[in-house]
């Protein structure tokens, strides 16, 4: 009579072939597991995708897709760059529904792939904006050319104002920030992921994907 309870235990042959596989399943597990530990690095991430090493992405398995994050987007554009500066670790802020921002800002969080995933080089993901400190959309697109080093008269050209009218906003800046200089300000900015990148004010970069999600 057969054993009751034991259909489903697998024979002698059967336990070989698996023994045999663990490692080869073990490399493909431990990849996807370490990148989810990094992603889970970064409080309130929605949204994620894998930068790969040969240029294509893939999502974040147990995180969300968003269209920011879609292939070629510019979000991974300016994350690629950030990877270029040779940071570890970098955050910056993209306007959620376009230049306007009438959905606010999201932040964007580039973290450097751990060895354990030899096929990607980068980890990107979505969360909430940190403390603003009442910065307006505008004062953080001012804020994020001073970072980039930018003059008075280099910013007017930019955002088609007037210089006039970037050293009001710089100055507001600096009150806001509480910083006495535009090289403090853009340290605080740099250090708390309030850096607005320069394709985020191009027409293709925030229209060119919407944060509605995927």
């Amino acid at each position: 009579m057969p054993a009751v309870g034991r259909q489903d235990t697998p024979g002698a042959a059967a336990r070989e072939h698996l023994a045999a596989a663990a490692p080869v399943l073990a490399h493909g597990v431990d990849p996807v597991r370490s990148l989810l530990t990094v992603a889970r690095l970064v409080r309130g991430a929605s949204a994620g995708a894998v930068l790969r090493e040969d240029g294509r992405t893939e999502p974040v398995l147990g995180l969300g897709e968003d269209r920011l994050l879609a292939p070629g987007s510019p979000v991974l554009v300016a994350a690629r760059s950030r990877l270029g500066a040779g940071q570890v670790c970098s955050s910056f802020l993209w306007p959620a529904g376009g230049r306007r921002t009438p959905g606010g800002h999201v932040r964007v969080t580039v973290l450097t792939a751990p060895d354990e995933a030899p096929t990607a080089r980068a980890v990107v993901l979505l969360s909430p904006p940190p403390e603003l400190h009442g910065l307006t959309p505008r004062e953080l697109e001012v804020l994020g050319l001073v970072v980039d080093g930018c003059s008075n008269p280099e910013i007017a050209r930019t955002l088609t104002v007037t210089p006039r009218t970037v050293a009001a906003h710089v100055e507001h800046v600096l009150v806001k920030l509480g910083a006495p200089t535009r090289t403090l300000a853009a340290v605080r900015a740099e250090r708390e992921g309030l850096y607005v990148p320069p394709l985020a004010l191009t027409p293709t970069g925030p229209r060119a994907g919407s944060a509605a999600p995927a």
